[in-house]
C-alpha cells in the first residue's frame, strides 16, 4: 500500500467450493458479477501488494484469475472442509508461501466474499492504527447489531441473553451496545500465527455502517442485497466496490 511502502499487505479472499446455504455461493451472479468480484474489487481499491484467492475449486480459480487475483496454488482439503476455520486456511497459506516461494506478508486483509459492503477508509485506519501501536494485536472493523436477543432452553422457554432487570419489555437504548465483527480483518501475518487465538485478546475496533455487516448466507440474505444494489443505490454505492 502506498502509504505503507516498507511493508507487504496481501488481501486474502477465501472462496472454498461446497456452499451448503446455496450451491457455488461465492461464484452466484449479484448484479451482473460473480460474489467473489466485490471483495477482489474492494481489494484493487484498496491498494494491496497481492490479491490471493484461497479457493479448493479449479472453476473458482479461473474465474478470481479473470477478476484480477491471483490464485498461485489451490486450498488443501484440510483447509478446505465444512469445518475448516481460518486459522485451517492460515496453516495452508502460511504453508504454501513457503513452498511457493511467495514472501510472508507483514500484513492479511481477510476479505469474506459473503460480505459485499465495506468502508475502505475503516479499514485502512485498521492498518495504520496496527502501524503505529504494536500493543494491538490485530484490527477488525464492527457495525452495531441487535442487542436484546433471547436464547430458547431445552423446555423451548425464552430466556433473555442479557440483564432485562425482569421486564417483558425493554428499551434497546438501555441495554449495553453490541456488534458484528466477521464484515472485515487486518491479521498481523508475520506473527505466523495459527492457534485458535490468531487475532490475539488486543483487537482494535472500527465501528463502521451497520449495511456493512450484512452478511449472504442464503437465498433471502441474498435477495435482499440484490434489492438494495438494484433499488438504493445510493444508500449502498459509499460501501460498493
Amino acid at each position: 500500500m502506498k502509504q505503507f511502502e516498507n511493508k507487504k499487505v496481501y488481501a486474502i479472499i477465501p472462496a472454498r467450493s461446497g456452499s451448503k446455504g446455496i450451491r457455488d455461493k461465492n461464484i452466484k451472479l449479484l448484479d451482473g458479477n460473480p460474489l467473489i468480484y466485490y471483495s477482489i474489487n474492494f481489494a484493487k481499491a484498496l491498494g494491496v501488494d497481492r490479491i490471493i484467492c484461497s479457493t479448493n475449486s479449479v472453476k473458482y480459480a479461473k474465474i478470481a484469475k479473470e477478476l484480477g487475483a491471483e490464485v498461485p496454488f489451490l486450498r488443501s482439503n484440510m483447509a478446505a472442509g465444512d469445518t475448516a476455520m481460518e486459522q485451517d486456511i492460515l496453516k495452508d497459506l502460511y504453508k504454501k508461501f513457503k513452498e511457493n516461494n511467495i514472501p510472508q506478508p507483514d500484513y492479511l486483509i481477510w476479505l469474506r466474499p459473503t460480505f459485499v459492503f465495506r468502508d475502505i477508509e475503516a479499514v485502512k485506519k485498521c492498518i495504520d492504527v496496527l502501524e503505529r501501536n504494536p500493543h494491538f494485536s490485530s484490527a477488525r472493523t464492527i457495525s452495531e447489531t441487535e442487542c436484546r436477543l433471547y436464547t430458547i432452553d431445552d423446555n423451548n422457554t425464552l430466556k433473555p441473553d442479557f440483564d432485562d432487570n425482569n421486564k417483558s419489555m425493554i428499551r434497546r437504548q438501555d441495554i449495553r451496545r453490541k456488534f458484528k465483527v466477521y464484515n472485515t480483518d487486518v491479521i498481523r501475518s508475520d506473527k505466523l500465527d495459527t492457534s485458535d487465538d490468531f487475532l490475539g485478546r488486543n483487537v482494535y475496533a472500527v465501528e463502521v455502517n451497520k449495511i456493512c455487516g450484512f452478511d449472504i448466507d442464503d437465498e433471502i440474505d441474498f435477495s435482499i442485497v440484490e434489492s438494495l444494489m438494484k433499488f438504493n443505490k445510493k444508500l449502498v454505492d459509499a460501501y460498493l466496490f
